[in-house]
């Protein structure tokens, strides 16, 4: 039996947000919970709440709302639009419009990996998501599976959460790395200063890699074994089907300039780069039953506070259980001194 897709409130959980009715719990992260809310008009949005620990930075809430101006300029069909947000309440909360679709970590944990045309369809979406990002000058910082819905008519990248203005990202590296490390850029996990544009189609090849393949490009039972092989390894490409090689090599150079851009990625998509329609039939027979069942309506779990621990979502995964212990990644990953550079110098590139 299949988890519902929406968890049933805590009894310590918010009833309202705003002007908002809490319906469920959608997940929840290192930035902070993600609740399934009504607005006033019975429209469904999903609000993400920070963390009092972030909220209570110096600074964190001005930042917060350039952030979300910013990002409420994305207009990209890709990404989920911003509706409305709160740097000042007490937990600073912004309201996007609810997707009713699968994440990609759950597609491919329930269907497995995708076919060749599906994941350059995916990448085409993704790339466009990240072209619409960064023309507002957002680098999205945490591009991976569950952070990547698959509707039918195309991905959509969401969590702006941890998105960061560009020309500001020196000044909300104080805690260190943001980001998941099995999908994280090599600078990004040495120097959160460093991320650009760039870091994020890095990320991006590595989530391909989990969709063609079922895995990320790299894995370890620490957050500290995949920070030492991202410093020191090629990615582990096992399983990744010839015609997809080129496409995912080339995002994932280790060398931020060696990486097509955006527009560049979209330009060798070619024809994927187009509105696929609704009859379109990249994705297997699976997959769409699976985002059939979102598509009739989120499950709504029953209309009751339950006292315990939680429990995972259905988008639980292996990637989003490493992102969590994240905040000291740049610490973990400089203890490698001059060890991790040497490598970098001595690398012909992670493809």
């Amino acid at each position: 039996m299949a988890q519902s897709i929406v968890q049933p409130l805590r009894r310590w959980d918010p009833e309202r947000i705003g002007p908002y009715a809490i319906i469920g719990k959608l997940g929840a992260g290192a930035m902070g919970q993600v609740f399934l809310a009504r607005s006033t008009t019975g429209r469904l949005v999903a609000v993400k709440t920070i963390r009092v620990e972030l909220a209570e930075e110096p600074g964190y809430r001005a930042r917060f709302a350039r952030e979300v101006a910013a990002a409420s300029r994305v207009s990209g069909v890709f990404t989920a639009s911003v509706i409305q947000a709160d740097a000042d309440a007490d937990l600073p909360w912004v309201a996007t419009a609810y997707v009713p679709a699968p994440s990609l970590s759950t597609l491919v944990h329930r269907c497995g990996p995708l076919p060749v045309p599906a994941v350059r369809w995916l990448a085409a979406g993704c790339a466009e998501a990240l072209q619409s990002i960064h023309s507002v000058g957002l680098v999205h910082r945490d591009v991976k599976p569950s952070n990547v819905l698959v509707a039918p008519d195309g991905p959509q990248v969401i969590d702006f959460g941890v998105a960061r203005v560009a020309e500001r990202v020196q000044l909300t590296a104080t805690r260190g790395a943001a980001g998941t490390p099995a999908y994280m850029a090599p600078e990004q996990a040495r120097d959160a200063t460093l991320t650009s544009p760039a870091s994020d189609v890095f990320s991006l090849g590595a989530t391909l890699v989990f969709a063609a393949t079922g895995h990320p490009p790299y894995r370890g039972d620490t957050v500290m074994d995949i920070l030492v092989r991202l410093a020191t390894e090629p990615p582990d490409l096992s399983g990744m089907p010839d015609e997809l090689v080129d496409l995912v090599a080339a995002c994932l150079e280790r060398v931020p300039r060696d990486r097509p851009t955006d527009a560049a990625i979209l330009a060798a998509l070619g024809s994927f780069a187009l509105p696929a329609g609704p009859g379109h039939s990249y994705l297997p027979d699976s997959a769409m039953a699976l985002i059939a069942e979102y598509q009739n309506g989120p499950r709504l779990p029953a209309d009751v506070r339950v006292d315990g621990d939680d429990t995972d979502e259905d988008d639980t995964s292996e990637d989003d259980h490493v992102g969590g212990e994240t905040a000291g990644s740049v610490a973990m990953l400089a203890a490698l001194g001059g060890h991790a550079e040497r490598v970098e110098h001595q690398s012909r590139g992670l493809g």
